[in-house]
């Protein structure tokens, strides 16, 4: 306890005096005299690491059981998906096919009627254009145009996060 006091009037007095490594020093030998590590007895280490091997069996056991709801989850509600959603998709397919066999033989009655009747190049591609353009402004094909880029939209906002680029790269 002597030791402590004396130690801490050097301390104070190197402090005082503007000696700062004499200070520092004295400081470093109250710390120890006056702070007391306590051991850490073996039965609470013990105790802690059985602990956190407890939590880690019953985290896994816990991620076993979420992974196997998730993939059940998937495969049932992807196979309704596909239950369901089968006859809109071949609906979707099948009738953009017909459009676009509609507007191919369009073109082609447009371009050789045109041509028989002695009509310019011209005339023939300013008839294939009103065609085209009268098939873009039916509202299904608009509808289906939108869907597409929407889609493509999410796609790509897909790809970015997937690849991970990051707001350095930009600048």
């Amino acid at each position: 306890m002597n030791d402590a006091l004396n130690s801490y009037a050097r301390w104070r007095e190197a402090d005082e005096s503007g000696r700062e490594d004499d200070a520092d020093a004295s400081f470093r030998t109250v710390y120890r005299t006056a702070v007391s590590e306590p051991l850490i007895p073996a039965a609470f280490t013990t105790r802690v690491m059985g602990a956190i091997m407890a939590a880690a069996e019953r985290d896994g056991r816990r991620a076993r059981r979420t992974r196997a709801t998730v993939v059940s989850g998937a495969v049932v509600g992807g196979s309704a998906a596909a239950y369901y959603g089968a006859g809109w998709v071949i609906s979707a397919f099948s009738t953009v096919f017909i459009g676009l066999l509609n507007l191919l033989i369009a073109a082609v009655v447009q371009g050789a009627s045109g041509l028989e009747a002695g009509a310019s190049v011209w005339s023939v591609l300013s008839g294939l254009g009103r065609a085209a353009a009268a098939f873009a402004a039916d509202p299904t094909v608009t509808f289906v145009i939108i869907v597409i880029q929407g889609i493509a939209i999410a796609a790509l906002f897909t790809l970015q996060r997937l690849l991970g680029s990051d707001g350095e790269s930009f600048e």
